[in-house]
């Protein structure tokens, strides 16, 4: 983890990576600020529980949450802090009052003076000490050494719009949409230029107290050779066309120099700016019908219909006409949107992003829908008895060993702890699936233990602490800057709510608010509080609903933007939302969960693995998945190691039953695998090697395999070879043999019920499943006609019959 830098990255992750052998700390990759040896021992001290905290001097900031036990503030000693968002900048009073909104695209404003690149696509913005910088990117490459390119979309001003009536001193996050900020440039005297941006729009809004604007342009930059009224300018710069649009008796000074001036008249002091396709009139003459309908608000609003198993987002800008008549806005969406989009508007413009081509709408407001392809807490138990004999010798080792999960020496802190959680939660689920009753309540038992020591307070080097200055819950010891720089909250928190839902199904009582549901329903809050302006947490920590996934960096400060590494992770911190709300009865949640979970895997494919093969580009060396997306770049590398298998797999974990969303495409499958050989050898060819052992995550990808060739994962399947720390052999196998026998999932079929899933073999068979979490029986309906009578509190199984 890049500690100076506050990336996502996880240098400790090289252990879980490389199974039974540690990678060096000397491969960490920060992407800026040097390790010292002090720092790295401190660090690995504090990761690996060896560096004992001095006692508090005083507990009184705790506070009970039923039987839990959560700290104001760390106890004394403590080396880790939550990041401080400065009262004399960042934000303005009264985003102050609310909870930061920090691992957003934007969220770089809250902790400096000025703010990093903002990387809103099409457009790239920065406000910084010179003025407000707009760009509009080119596609670049990056030399990755021996990895082959990088591909970004790097900023670069082509336009500095400067107050000429006063000198800002910072700039402030003064306001925030659902796709929107605005963000304020001002000084003392509270004299300040305010800018509104918006997600996927080529257009943006500023407003000043006093003064005019000069507009400083790029070197080489000259206006563009469509002639336009007195109040606008059409200029081009760095190869891409802008247009300015100000009030219509305002006018430009100097407009055919390298800084042309607007002056304002008493129409008012705003204007807008637009990324232009082409400079031609008619282009000219749309945007100028949309330049004046100033965008001040944006929401998303979502509704999961279980009838039909549709997923509904609805995005929506509120509108001030600045003009007579102006009161559409143009919005642009990206391509997982429009691929999605209802009644789908005829557009001629699009624009160039790291995301692939943006299309602008001429409305405020537009819907998408996806289908949910449902999930389940586990599967049912394996029907050939000689897979189950199979089974049965691996699991009862696994299970007697299943407190050595909690010693693995990457971590003590939520991330880790966290997998161990989920380990142990998935093999008390094949234990009471095969049967075993007793191996269940063990590890039940287990699961209730070790979650109520963290939660009870009592142990002084592991707990919880709710920090009201930022609005968070932070969990002790740091890993991974998730309490320095706020990073990867939905990916620890996501294994502890999945694991406490498989406690929940089974004793509701457990989860009670009262009892320790109450600081579960904490951690949900931190990564999915769905209240906007709340002072406690943030709306959707983690989450960008427009773009349509989650950001793991806290604090974004980084020229790329911010960024997400595991996508899978991101996509198992939602499944356990739907977990959890099934399992407490909240219906609100668990439709919640569906809905970033759906959206989270439909950006996953078009954005990580470019199923459609139409992002990555050929300078991209025929890779099949990008490891790491930026707000401006993607990278095939992972922030602790350059090992392919690794790189590939960061995207797979965990393998649960909520993978299911990666079966989408047998042929992306294998084409992903195929992709894997060439990397290996080159990176061997490289001398690349750090005592990784070569089969390294050969469990992770046989699972991934068996979602379109079970029979070939099994074969590849190394049953003594290297195992991901946070899986088990047991798993793995049950996961391979379900497949076997059930076949791969078929997402062709969906249900009236949440919690279900389909699967069918070669030769045409279907699997149908669904679990009831409630207290009565239900009737299930599958959209093939099947039907599936499910009791209360169970896993229900159908065998359809053979589908030619």
């Amino acid at each position: 983890m890049d500690v100076a830098a506050g990336c996502t990255g996880r240098w400790a992750r090289a252990a879980r990576l490389v199974s039974n052998a540690q990678a060096p700390l000397a491969k960490a990759r920060p992407a800026r600020g040097r390790w010292t040896p002090a720092l790295l021992a401190a660090i690995a001290a504090v990761a690996s529980g060896t560096l004992p905290l001095p006692a508090a001097a005083d507990d009184s900031g705790a506070r009970n949450v039923g039987l839990a036990q959560v700290f104001a503030a760390p106890h004394a000693g403590a080396l880790s802090t939550p990041p401080v968002t400065p009262e004399a900048f960042g934000r303005t009073a009264e985003m102050h009052a609310r909870a930061a909104p920090t691992n957003q695209w934007f969220s770089s404003l809250l902790f400096g003076r000025w703010s990093q690149v903002l990387h809103a696509h099409p457009a790239t913005y920065l406000a910084g000490a010179d003025g407000f910088e707009i760009g509009y990117p080119h596609q670049t490459t990056v030399d990755a050494g021996g990895r082959g390119k990088d591909i970004a979309y790097p900023h670069h001003a082509a336009l500095t719009l400067i107050p000429t009536g006063f000198q800002a001193l910072d700039a402030r996050l003064a306001g925030q949409g659902d796709f929107s900020v605005t963000v304020r440039m001002g000084d003392a005297s509270g004299q300040a230029l305010s800018a509104t941006l918006l997600h996927g729009s080529p257009f943006s809004y500023y407003t000043l107290s006093s003064g005019g604007v000069r507009v400083k342009l790029a070197a080489g930059a000259h206006r563009c050779a469509t002639a336009v009224p007195a109040q606008e300018l059409c200029v081009e710069a760095l190869d891409r066309q802008f247009a300015l649009f100000a009030p219509p008796d305002a006018h430009w000074n100097a407009a055919d120099s390298g800084e042309p001036v607007l002056e304002f008249g008493a129409s008012g002091r705003f204007l807008s700016v637009a990324l232009l396709p082409d400079a031609l009139p008619a282009t000219l003459a749309e945007f100028r019908r949309h330049a004046y309908a100033f965008v001040t608000d944006t929401r998303v609003d979502w509704h999961y219909d279980p009838a039909t198993s549709q997923v509904e987002t609805r995005f929506s800008a509120t509108v001030e006409p600045r003009v007579a008549g102006a009161d559409t806005a143009l919005l642009g969406l990206y391509p997982h949107q429009e691929r999605a989009l209802v009644d789908v508007p005829a557009q001629r413009f699009r624009f160039d992003s790291v995301r692939g081509a943006i299309l602008t709408v001429s409305r405020n407001s537009f819907r998408t829908v996806y289908t949910w392809h449902g999930i389940l807490p586990f599967w049912p138990g394996l029907e050939d008895p000689a897979d189950r004999q199979r089974l049965a010798s691996v699991l009862n080792g696994d299970a007697a060993r299943s407190r050595n999960l909690f010693s693995v020496q990457m971590g003590r802190g939520t991330y880790w702890y966290g997998k161990a959680l989920s380990a142990v939660a998935q093999l008390m689920d094949i234990a009471e699936q095969e049967g075993d009753a007793s191996m269940r309540d063990a590890q039940l038992a287990s699961l209730r233990q070790r979650m109520e020591t963290w939660f009870g307070g009592s142990n002084r080097a592991s707990y919880f602490v709710q920090d009201a200055r930022l609005g968070t819950v932070v969990g002790y010891p740091d890993e991974y800057g998730s309490v320095t720089h706020m990073n990867d909250h939905h990916f620890h928190y996501g294994y502890w709510i999945n694991a406490a839902a498989q406690v929940a199904l089974r004793d509701r009582d457990w989860a009670d608010p009262a009892h320790w549901g109450g600081m579960v329903d904490l951690l949900v809050r931190d990564v999915g509080t769905a209240e906007r302006g709340r002072a406690d947490f943030p709306f959707l920590r983690n989450f960008d609903a427009y773009e349509g996934h989650s950001w793991a960096s806290g604090d974004a400060v980084s020229s790329d933007g911010n960024n997400q590494e595991s996508s899978s992770e991101a996509v198992n911190a939602w499944a356990g939302l739907v977990l959890w709300g099934e399992a407490t009865g909240n219906r609100a949640l668990r439709d919640q969960g569906i809905w970033m979970y759906t959206l989270e895997t439909e950006a996953i494919r078009n954005y990580w693995f470019d199923a459609g093969g139409v992002l990555f580009p050929p300078e991209y060396g025929g890779r099949a998945v990008a490891a790491q997306v930026f707000g401006g770049r993607y990278a095939y590398n992972t922030w602790w190691t350059e090992e392919p298998r690794q790189i590939q797999g960061i995207n797979l974990i965990p393998i649960t039953p909520a993978s299911v969303y990666l079966a989408y495409g047998p042929d992306y499958i294998h084409r992903f695998n195929a992709a894997l050989a060439p990397e290996v050898k080159a990176y061997r060819a490289r001398g690349m090697s750090d005592g990784t052992p070569d089969d390294v995550w050969q469990d992770l990808h046989a699972s991934f395999l068996a979602l379109a060739d079970p029979p070939a994962a099994l074969a590849q399947w190394k049953p003594r070879g290297s195992t991901e720390l946070g899986e088990t052999r047991s798993h793995t196998l049950f996961w391979l043999l379900s497949l076997k026998e059930m076949g791969p999932p078929d997402l062709t079929v969906t249900a009236d019920t949440a919690l279900y899933g389909v699967f069918r073999t070669p030769g045409g068979a279907r699997t149908y499943l669904a679990y009831n979490p409630m207290d009565t029986p239900i009737e299930v309906r599958f959209s093939d006609g099947q039907p599936l009578a499910v009791p209360a509190h169970s896993l229900a199984r159908v065998h359809g019959s053979t589908i030619p």
